[in-house]
């Protein structure tokens, strides 16, 4: 999984748990709120009801709390005894009681008593509402005298926040927090996508361009160091460079001194064999060179037509009379790459397919990332074994293929040191049909 994705998945769960969370706690203190208000209020009228018709004559007071009568409180005489209903006790139940003991306190001769019923209990009085859902409240004023009156009001039943309005608006919040989200991450994540490119190409080409030092205070800080190591390399590659080139003068020069004095030799018999001995020095030593070179190529990337490279190989061997054939799927494929240390690495292959073997047979293929290239001879194999160890520099089967000495043992690892500084991959297989197979994967988009 990707940072972005690993990002924006924990981004979104904050931000998911953050909101459940939120409106849980405001839903909670909406209830609380609003129980309260209710409750104040309800206390309220009936606390003003009460005060205003009993500052009447008592032959006024029944019109007076008949006036007061509306479509969410009622006022009938006393036909019920609150005592003997099944009361709900709830904080609404508590701060009504409250609220009315404060304000009668100061009367002796009133009395008030109070009950919640849900909707789903019985009614108890007649309601004068289309509400579905609710609480009956009762509210009984005993006096002095033993006369009641009972206040009934019908209050709704809270609604939860989470309707289908609030639930769209907070999921079209999400999905803009999303894009934004999603657009600030790369934002700060295409800097390190571009310091993993750039290790992963290193190898390739160690004088790609510096990575740009600019952005976050880390950022800069691993930009500015993966910097100075590229540099670091490319200055050890270049004195390596350097010191095998002083090496190949001072060798390649006391190889020509040997062939110079060989050519004076009296002795037929020992003249030859000492100007076998030379010859051999010198393709050990370039042997050598061009392993090491492979190691550390110098040669400049660009995209070439790859079908079109390892075609021309192939005719110009073809060209010198040695049996190489070529088939091919006939597509075109551009592949970036230094052609002429792709070239050297599949002449070698070549070379030695033909040289262990009678023939070499090349093909390509290639899908959306790679570029597939098999070089496959006719001859015995190589001991399951040892597919691996002929791979190392200087290792020599005991027995060649075709029973000769063979080189030195560097051919196949001068390929594959090529291949590895492309990023691709050499694997030998035995071939089902008999013969050695040598597949190369080049990565399309290096």
């Amino acid at each position: 999984m990707s940072l972005k994705i690993r990002t924006t998945l924990i981004l979104c769960t904050v931000f998911i748990l953050s909101q459940m969370i939120t409106l849980i706690i405001f839903e909670h203190n909406r209830d609380n709120v609003v129980l309260s208000t209710e409750a104040t209020d309800l206390a309220d009228r009936v606390i003003g009801i009460v005060d205003l018709a009993y500052s009447f004559p008592q032959q006024d007071r029944q019109q007076i709390l008949a006036a007061a009568e509306t479509q969410f409180l009622s006022l009938f005489p006393d036909i019920i005894a609150i005592s003997e209903v099944a009361c709900q006790q709830n904080d609404f139940t508590e701060k009504i009681s409250t609220k009315l003991d404060k304000a009668f306190s100061k009367l002796q001769d009133i009395d008030a008593q109070v009950c919640v019923r849900s909707f789903k209990n019985t009614p108890l009085l007649d309601r004068r509402t289309t509400l579905r859902q609710g609480f009956d409240v009762l509210i009984q004023i005993n006096f002095a005298n033993e006369q009641k009156i009972t206040f009934h009001s019908v209050l709704p039943e809270s609604q939860s926040l989470l309707q289908d309005s609030v639930i769209f608006y907070i999921l079209l919040e999400g999905v803009v927090a999303l894009i934004l989200a999603w657009y600030l991450i790369q934002k700060t994540v295409a800097p390190i996508e571009k310091l993993a490119n750039a290790a992963n190409h290193i190898g390739m080409d160690i004088n790609n361009p510096p990575l740009d030092e600019s952005g976050a205070k880390e950022i800069s800080m691993a930009a500015k160091a993966f910097n100075t190591m590229q540099e670091r390399l490319a200055n050890l590659l270049n004195s390596q460079s350097e010191m095998l080139a002083a090496i190949s003068h001072d060798l390649r020069s006391a190889v020509t001194r040997l062939q110079l004095r060989s050519d004076l030799l009296e002795n037929e018999h020992e003249r030859i064999g000492m100007l076998k001995v030379v010859t051999d020095m010198r393709q050990m030593i370039q042997s050598v060179l061009d392993f090491l070179r492979g190691q550390n190529p110098n040669e400049a990337m660009r995209s070439v037509n790859i079908n079109a490279l390892v075609e021309s190989l192939c005719s110009d061997l073809a060209d010198e009379g040695l049996p190489v054939s070529y088939q091919y799927d006939g597509s075109s494929t551009n592949l970036t790459c230094r052609p002429t240390e792709i070239r050297r690495c599949l002449q070698n292959i070549i070379d030695n397919a033909i040289k262990y073997a009678d023939a070499a047979q090349v093909s390509i293929s290639t899908n959306n990332d790679y570029a597939s290239i098999a070089i496959i001879d006719n001859g015995t194999g190589i001991p399951q074994e040892q597919l691996e160890s002929v791979l190392r520099p200087f290792y020599r089967l005991e027995q060649s293929r075709n029973g000769d000495t063979g080189g030195i043992g560097l051919g196949l690892s001068i390929a594959e040191a090529i291949v590895k500084s492309h990023g691709g991959t050499l694997t030998l297989t035995n071939h089902h049909s008999g013969g050695l197979k040598v597949e190369i994967q080049l990565p399309l988009n290096s």
